[in-house]
This record gives C-alpha cells, sequence and structure tokens, in this order.
C-alpha cells in the first residue's frame, strides 16, 4: 500500500528544499510539464507560495510526461438520482468535473480554469455527462465493458454502488496506472488505503472531486441560541480537542425546553439541544467516536472491526442518546421528515448534518457556525469525519478504456486533481463554504478540521450483502423505535462474517 511519505516524496521534498536555498524558485524536470500558463505559476516563474509574505507551503512538483494527444475527449460519467442533471441541491450541489462556461462563481472560474489550462496543456477535451443511479448508471457502465465501445474514460460513483463494478472486474487497476500518483497529498490518503483491494485501487477520491466533501458528517450550531444560553466556548472546545459526545449531550440537556405548554418534549415548537436525522446519525457519532467497521489491513484485505464490547457499548449508547433522550428530535416521532427548519427557527442549539447542508441555511437569518463530529472523549487522538456512503463521490477508470489511452486518462487525471488540490479546493473551501454560507472565520477553522479528518469506512460500503446495514439492521432501529444494537449484531454476526470471507476470497481474483 503506498503512504504520503515514501522515498520518493521524501527524494522530491529533498530536492525541492535545497533548490528553493540555492535559487528561491522550483525548476520542472526535463521530462515533466512546464507550462508558464500553469495555475500554479506566477509570470515571473515563481510559484505563489513562494512569496516571502505568505505563510503556506511551496508547492510541490508535478510529475508528468510533456504530452499531446491529438484533440482526444476524456469523457466523465458522472452519477446522479431521481433524474438531476444539474448542480443545484439535493444529489449534486455542484459540480465538480466540468462547466460550461463562466457564470461569476470563483468555484465555477477555478473549474473552468482548471479544465482550460490541462486541455490547452495536452491537447485534449474534457466532458461530462450525468445519469442516474435509479436510470441505468450501472448497467450502462457494464455494457460499456461488454461491448468495449469505451464511451466514457473516467466514471465517479457514490460509495455504496462501487461492489459490483469492481468485483465484476469492470474497473481498472489504477495502482498500475504510470501517471497517477496516488501517494500524493492531492490523493485523499484515507480514501486510497480505504479501497486498496490486495494490490488493487479501483476508486478514491482526488482533491478534483467536491461532493465527497459536501457528504461529510459534521455539525451545525445555531449562535443565537448559545448566546441565549450563555454557551460561548464551542470554538475553544474543539480547537482544544475538548469537544466530545459528554460536552454535547450536557449542553443539549441545557439548553432544552418545553415551550408550548404541554408540559412535555411533544413538539416541534418547543426547544430541542439538537435535531438531526434518524437513519445516518448514529454513524456519524460511531465514526466520530475514532472507530470504523473494518478496516483493510497491510496485505489489501478486509478486517471487520466491530462487535467486541467496547463497539457494541458505544454505538449502543449512541443510539439510546439519539432515540430516547428527551433533547434530540429526529421529528420522526411528529411524523417530520426535515427538522432544519427547527434550527433555522432558532428552536435547537445543534444540528446534525453534512457539510453541503450549508446550502439549505443560505437564507437563515441567525448566524450559526460549523464544529466537528464530537469525540467519544478527550483521550481520543482525534476528531474523526465520516464520508456518508449514500451521497459522497469516488472516481475510477473502466477497465474498457484502452491500454493506450491510460497514459492519457492518468495524465489529465492527475492534473486535474494537481491544479484542484491548489486551486479549486480553496477557491470551493473559502467562497461556497465560508462567504456564502458561514459567518465567522473560526467556522473555516472547524472546516479545515472536518476535511482534514474525512473517514472512509470499508465495513460499510463494502458490506452489501450482510444486511447489517439494510431494511433488517440499524439503519432502521429508529423506526422500529428499539436500539437492540448487541442482540442485532449476534443475529448478522455469522452473515457478516460470510460475507467479508467472501469478499477476501474475491479479492485475489481480481485483475
Amino acid at each position: 500500500m503506498k503512504t504520503i511519505l515514501n522515498k520518493r516524496l521524501l527524494a522530491w521534498l529533498l530536492a525541492f528544499v535545497m533548490l528553493l536555498g540555492t535559487v528561491g524558485m522550483v525548476a520542472c524536470a526535463d521530462d515533466t510539464t512546464d507550462d508558464p500558463k500553469d495555475p500554479a505559476t506566477e509570470d515571473d516563474g515563481t510559484t505563489p507560495d513562494e512569496d516571502p509574505e505568505d505563510d503556506e507551503e511551496p508547492r510541490l512538483p508535478l510529475d508528468l510526461p510533456s504530452a499531446t494527444y491529438g484533440g482526444d475527449e476524456i469523457h466523465f460519467l458522472e452519477w446522479s438520482c431521481g433524474g438531476q442533471e444539474t448542480a443545484g441541491e439535493s444529489w449534486i450541489p455542484w459540480e465538480e468535473v466540468a462547466v460550461d462556461d463562466y457564470d461569476g462563481d470563483l468555484v465555477n472560474s477555478a473549474i473552468y480554469d482548471r479544465n482550460s489550462h490541462v486541455e490547452e496543456t495536452y491537447d485534449v477535451k474534457i466532458t461530462k455527462e450525468y445519469i442516474s443511479i435509479d436510470k441505468g448508471y450501472i448497467e450502462t457502465v457494464r455494457n460499456n465493458n461488454t461491448t468495449g465501445d469505451n464511451a466514457f474514460q473516467v466514471i465517479t460513483l457514490r460509495t455504496t454502488n462501487i461492489a459490483t463494478l469492481v468485483f465484476e472486474n469492470i474497473m481498472a487497476n489504477m495502482f498500475e496506472m504510470e501517471n497517477l500518483h496516488t501517494d500524493m497529498p492531492w490523493w485523499n490518503q484515507d480514501s486510497v488505503r480505504s479501497y486498496t483491494l490486495g494490490t488493487n485501487l479501483f476508486f478514491a477520491a482526488p482533491e478534483m472531486l467536491l461532493r465527497d466533501k459536501g457528504a461529510t458528517a459534521c455539525m451545525f450550531f445555531n449562535n443565537k441560541v448559545a448566546t441565549d444560553h450563555e454557551i460561548d466556548n464551542l470554538y475553544e472546545l474543539a480547537s482544544e480537542g475538548e469537544w466530545t459526545q459528554e460536552e454535547l449531550i450536557s449542553m443539549s440537556e441545557d439548553v432544552a425546553a418545553d415551550l408550548d405548554g404541554s408540559d412535555a418534549m411533544d413538539s416541534m415548537l418547543d426547544m430541542w439541544g439538537v435535531a438531526g436525522g434518524q437513519r445516518d446519525i448514529p454513524y456519524y457519532l460511531f465514526t466520530g467516536s475514532g472507530l470504523k467497521f473494518a478496516h483493510i489491513n497491510d496485505e489489501g484485505y478486509i478486517e471487520y472491526d466491530f462487535g467486541d464490547e467496547e463497539s457494541i457499548v458505544i454505538l449502543k449508547d449512541i443510539f439510546d442518546y439519539i432515540m430516547y433522550s428527551d433533547f434530540y428530535t429526529s421529528g420522526h416521532e411528529f411524523e417530520v421528515n426535515n427538522v432544519i427548519d427547527v434550527f433555522t427557527g432558532d428552536r435547537s442549539l445543534f444540528y446534525f448534518g453534512m457539510v453541503k447542508h450549508v446550502m439549505q441555511l443560505r437564507n437563515m437569518e441567525s448566524i450559526y457556525g460549523v464544529l466537528p463530529i464530537p469525540k467519544a472523549s478527550e483521550d481520543q487522538e482525534s476528531y474523526s469525519s465520516l464520508v456518508w456512503m449514500h451521497h459522497d463521490s469516488v472516481l475510477g477508470v473502466p477497465a474498457a478504456v484502452p491500454e493506450g489511452d491510460l497514459g492519457m486518462v492518468s495524465t489529465v487525471l492527475e492534473h486535474m486533481s494537481y491544479i484542484s488540490y491548489y486551486d479549486v479546493y480553496p477557491s470551493f473551501y473559502d467562497t461556497v463554504i465560508l462567504t456564502k454560507s458561514t459567518h465567522d472565520e473560526e467556522s473555516k477553522r472547524m472546516l479545515q478540521i472536518v476535511f482534514e479528518t474525512r473517514s472512509f469506512d470499508p465495513g460499510q460500503y463494502w458490506d452489501n450483502g450482510s444486511g447489517l446495514h439494510g431494511g433488517n439492521g440499524y439503519l432502521t432501529f429508529h423506526e422500529k423505535g428499539v436500539s437492540d444494537v448487541a442482540s442485532t449484531w449476534a443475529s448478522f454476526e455469522e452473515a457478516v462474517y460470510e460475507k467479508f470471507d467472501e469478499l477476501n476470497a474475491k479479492i485475489d481474483g481480481l485483475e
């Protein structure tokens, strides 16, 4: 398995530091792209990061060959749901692959400039189309592999749907593509570790993607409610690593109050400590506790982690907190599907959600802030932010792409990811998330924590067969009004281990 701190990167860094100390600029090797029009390069040949007043680290060199491809098309097949084909809210909160033209938005402009630069550098054309998961997406990819049409060269897909394509050997191994450097920081390293199977990497989350960031779990707090209840230390707690589930529960209990005169917490008009969903939030908190259901070991096999006493107790406590407390509302008990109005209407202190939910808070009158999902305890090494598999986006190359085209495809993907890491991602970060949505600089630091601690859980997205996370498992506890974590695990344990034994056996047969 590849890691960031490998010999090649260390050698690059050493060479870079030596060059920086002697000539004050970075010179690219003869066999790498060195285009003065690269958004990462200023007119005088220096990178913006070399400004003596800029505290950012210098940009790493881009290790790609000089090549042109005669106007060939790099066509992306992107996933959607419910027929959505344009960005807005829901399944496609932001365009991430291509835009048609400038529309005045800085993220749009950064993506347009990135693609224009890559297209001009390699003489290629970057295009995209959307197909809904519920309208034949998987069949389209499968048929393309069967016919060898090579109708698209890259696909994006939400993680919950990738197993079929992987174990039908429909995807190409990105570890074998010479121009993809998946150990570099423009490839999220937890995604690389968590999607590795044996010696294969069929999907991962490079920084050119935005929907995986939008699908990252976080918390929002209502500043008016916090101020009214003299709560003013949330950012400090989070920054000091002291934002824990105990603190969350304590504050929520203090805030919750009957407001409609019924002497019970039985209305959406009451004041709630926390508002949030009912199915996915337990997973946010479980991952926030520093746990995963499974991980990929050093040999590339899946090791299942859930089922010991500690993990069962932690998950049971989480379900009890969400289902039986008098300060948490999902709206389910009142037959309300969306409780975000409780938060925006100043009737809850906290709201559990994903980063992309900032788009639903744009018109909120009260100021709100962002926090990471709380730790289980202060002793926990770091925060952990689940990337929710039903809404995220990961990227792969179909096996139908001819071997002769893989150099072009990998070069374009690597360059797009590189520019995204240094230019598109910051624009996304500062404009879509901060300027347009949140209201203070401290929330930006909280979002940095959220994104820096993104976590992909193989025990969830590879488990498409045991049922533990399906209609009869943990996802339906709230609807059933139960939290029998231990007994449910006991009933599924054999099926889970059988499923993962089957998956590990299939890994040896992957091409």
